[in-house]
């Protein structure tokens, strides 16, 4: 009867260690982030719904708009959409990054 009550209690601390586990996962990848999710060329409402995007500019002229993504874990990334279509992808260190980029 003792062998049977400690299987039992060990097969139950093994579900609770891994659940305890799954669940530090999940919080740290909240701290850090997730990749943006893109491919060039999709449009500009698909990529909002997607990702968390801020507007950092726009040019009503020729229809350009600059959206950015920041983790800490992967800096700042800016998306450039023209005509509501991805056109162009780029790194950065600073949220202001984007202005010495020509487009």
């Amino acid at each position: 009867m003792n062998w049977l009550r400690y299987t039992q209690i060990k097969h139950t601390m093994k579900k609770l260690i891994l659940i305890g586990l799954a669940l530090v996962m999940l919080s740290c990848r909240a701290f850090v982030g997730f990749e943006p999710t893109f491919t060039m060329g999709m449009s500009e409402s698909d990529f909002k719904k997607k990702n968390k995007p801020e507007l950092v500019a726009a040019n009503e002229e020729d229809g350009t708009r600059i959206y950015s993504t920041y983790y800490a874990s992967t800096n700042y990334k800016f998306f450039f959409f023209r005509n509501e279509k991805l056109v162009r992808f780029e790194k950065g260190i600073y949220a202001d990054d984007y202005k010495s980029f020509r487009y």
